[in-house]
């Protein structure tokens, strides 16, 4: 499937599933991998989060002493997110709008699993392009074996396209742009097939 089909898809489903979606709360191994993340920042980082849906993240993030800018391709995601005083841009993972360098860390938890595996790179790409000298990549992901397509079993209308990774797959992919740091497992507890893949991981140095 095509980016731009896919894209066009993620946006309408997201538009539509935004208010409900703002009305869920956030599960505790949600908050457990934050707290890790924020353990890995300096005070008053500039964080951005990318697919940030209606800011439950977000906002945890700035309670707690970060600076964060939302990402979402949902113009109803930024909306809700703006209505909750929280800094939001509706923009395209692919051609990140903003100057290089400009942010310590980048938060993305369940977002890039609707990127398809031949434009990932492209992706990571433009991560590390925002980042700053060793600034730090968060990046959460459903997965646990190989598949990309539209999610048939998906109850959101459009249904949404998904890839997910093997573990050692995805490791070696983010390995390719970034200096892996930790890898660990997340089982999910309602009987999913796949797990939570959690990845934290530094710009790489630039070597004389």
């Amino acid at each position: 499937m095509e980016d731009t089909q896919v894209k066009s898809i993620l946006k309408t489903s997201y538009d539509q599933q935004a208010q409900q979606r703002n009305q869920s709360e956030v599960q505790s191994w949600k908050i457990t991998e934050m707290q890790k993340f924020l353990a890995h920042l300096k005070p008053a980082a500039a964080v951005v989060d990318l697919g940030s849906g209606p800011g439950h993240q977000a906002e945890y993030l700035q309670q707690h002493g970060c600076d964060v800018t939302c990402v979402d391709l949902s113009e109803e995601m930024v909306r809700i997110c703006r209505q909750k005083g929280l800094r939001a841009e509706a923009m395209d993972f692919y051609a990140l709008a903003f100057v290089p360098e400009s942010f310590d860390a980048v938060w993305t938890m369940n977002a890039l699993l609707h990127v398809p595996k031949a434009s990932l790179r492209q992706v990571l790409e433009q991560i590390e392009r925002v980042l700053k000298p060793d600034g730090l990549l968060y990046l959460g992901l459903y997965g646990g074996y190989e598949s990309e397509g539209i999610w048939e079993e998906d109850n959101y209308r459009p249904q949404r396209f998904f890839a997910f990774y093997e573990d050692a797959h995805i490791q070696r992919l983010v390995a390719e742009v970034f200096d892996m740091e930790q890898f660990t497992i997340v089982t999910m507890e309602d009987g999913m097939k796949l797990h939570y893949q959690s990845i934290i991981a530094r710009k790489k140095q630039v070597r004389s």
